[in-house]
């Protein structure tokens, strides 16, 4: 550890003191900065005193709430996005399918009610691409865990119309909440690991295309689970959330595409709810319950687009090279999908429109990306990669892999950008650094060679294109909102939404400005 005491040697040593001050001055002469600081003010101006991201998100959120791929809502949430763009100057503003096969289902109305011992409104949700009850259904529910294949067989031949309880109630109030402390941060930035050309998915535990080999095989097991529950008849299967305060959990069952399985109705309750009804059932009362779904479930694929718009390069070299920012417009059928991912999406839509206003002259084109089916499997980013980029899968390359230079996803909470993600990449680190150099006052100034994990930059990353993800703090992003009834506006800092784009702005148009493209990880 250094001492003062050495501060004091060099300074009695004129000589030596010399020494160390021609040593550093070759550093500080060479080390070019890529920084445009007029540009930076340009952007920081703007989007500091001009923000449009809160309304922007306000509006997503308000008027169309929550968006599930292939909804309607999500369709007129697209669709309002895409005006907006156009409006701001974008050019080549448009949507593309991503799907021929998927599903559409929407919810109409559904309703969970205790009726005896005493009258309670249940406070739930159904799981989303499940079917209909039939009508509105009563009975006492029997306590069994339904994915527990060998206890449900004990069963068999005895549900037909019955509604099963699962009494098997996971715990999520333990996650780290609140802003990351400077030493967590310290750590990240320290932290030293190799190139990773594959990609990572959970945050490095496990290549992509091994992740996508997981969900395959958990399908096949859920397959048989509902299968059987289809045989038997089962009228409908509840849960508990797992979390406490009234927080619901929403669900997805893997069935959203043509062909697959209809589900029985599937219910998640709150915890405290879920503690009543099962006590009851264990002391022998006979709690009684009524339960409806209303659904509009179709083998139609509709709905299904990605929504993409630019701002043209004018380098003639450098032009049709391309600096893609993106993140998932669809959210899950709980809440409004304003954390996950409305203030992702409202952000980038910021980034354009500000750097339209400033009037920039990009050398490559900046393409933003507001992707569908991102929580049914980031459907909509794979799409595009499968069509420009390559196959995650085989490794085959298409005509964009080389004209990439970056690609920024946007997917975390709605709270303070404090760094950035380098995915295994260490090359990128002084570049990152000095784009951040402008930000250091609002604490942005991470960088970390680890990954972050599990969203729409993912399989860019397996295709070795430089891809990151944005350090933010947590908060209350994973005690409340991902997924939940609570991922509302009220708990999307607009502060944050401002000095985000101010970041990510920066970064979009340094990357566009560039001789060179990014450097890419070593294969």
């Amino acid at each position: 550890m250094l001492k003062n005491t050495s501060i004091i040697y060099f300074l009695s040593n004129p000589i030596k003191f010399l020494i160390i001050v021609i040593y550093f001055i070759p550093i500080t002469i060479y080390a070019q900065s890529e920084l445009d600081y007029k540009i930076v003010n340009k952007i920081k101006n703007e989007s500091y005193d001009n923000s449009q991201a809160y309304d922007i998100l306000n509006h997503i959120t308000g008027v169309f709430g929550p968006r599930l791929s292939g909804s309607k809502i999500y369709m007129d949430a697209a669709r309002w996005a895409k005006d907006q763009l156009e409006s701001w100057g974008l050019e080549d503003v448009h949507f593309e399918s991503y799907s021929d096969d998927f599903r559409s289902w929407s919810i109409n109305s559904y309703s969970i009610e205790l009726l005896k011992p005493r009258y309670l409104k249940i406070n739930g949700l159904p799981y989303a691409w499940v079917k209909n009850t039939r009508g509105k259904i009563k009975g006492v529910p029997v306590l069994i865990d339904h994915n527990n294949l060998e206890e449900l067989k004990k069963y068999s031949g005895g549900l037909r119309g019955k509604i099963i309880l699962n009494p098997v109630v996971g715990d999520r109030d333990d996650v780290r909440t609140g802003p990351f402390k400077d030493e967590d941060l310290a750590a990240a930035a320290s932290h030293n690991m190799p190139n990773n050309p594959k990609g990572l998915d959970n945050s490095g535990l496990e290549p992509f295309t091994e992740s996508l080999k997981r969900r395959i095989s958990k399908k096949k097991e859920t397959d048989i689970i509902q299968s059987f529950l289809l045989k038997e008849k089962v009228a409908a299967v509840i849960t508990g959330s797992s979390s406490n305060h009234g927080i619901i959990y929403a669900r997805q069952l893997p069935y959203h595409k043509q062909g697959d399985l209809k589900p029985v109705p599937h219910f998640v309750i709150g915890k405290e709810d879920h503690r009543l009804i099962s006590g009851m059932i264990r002391k022998g009362l006979n709690p009684e319950l009524k339960l409806h779904l209303n659904v509009n479930f179709k083998d139609v694929s509709e709905n299904h687009v990605n929504v993409f718009g630019e701002i043209p390069g004018v380098d003639e070299k450098l032009k049709d090279q391309i600096v893609l920012i993106g993140g998932h417009y669809d959210s899950y059928h709980s809440g409004t999908g304003a954390a996950d991912n409305g203030q992702g999406c409202a952000t980038l839509m910021e980034v354009m429109r500000i750097l339209k206003i400033i009037d920039i002259k990009p050398r490559r084109t900046i393409r933003i990306a507001l992707w569908g089916g991102e929580e049914q499997g980031l459907n909509g980013s794979l799409d595009y990669c499968e069509k420009y980029v390559g196959d995650v899968i085989n490794g085959t390359r298409r005509k964009e892999h080389s004209k990439i230079s970056a690609y920024f996803n946007h997917d975390n909470n709605g709270h303070n950008i404090r760094g950035i993600f380098l995915q295994g990449n260490p090359a990128l680190r002084p570049i990152f650094e000095d784009y951040l150099t402008p930000f250091h006052d609002i604490g942005a100034k991470t960088v970390t060679v680890e990954n972050a994990c599990c969203t729409d930059h993912v399989p860019f990353d397996a295709l070795n294109i430089p891809a990151f993800e944005w350090i933010q703090d947590p908060m209350h992003y994973f005690t409340h909102q991902i997924h939940t009834n609570f991922d509302i506006i009220d708990l999307v800092s607009k502060d944050s939404l401002k000095r985000n784009a101010a970041i990510i702005a920066t970064f979009v148009y340094h990357t566009a400005m560039r001789d060179e493209l990014l450097p890419r990880k070593n294969n």
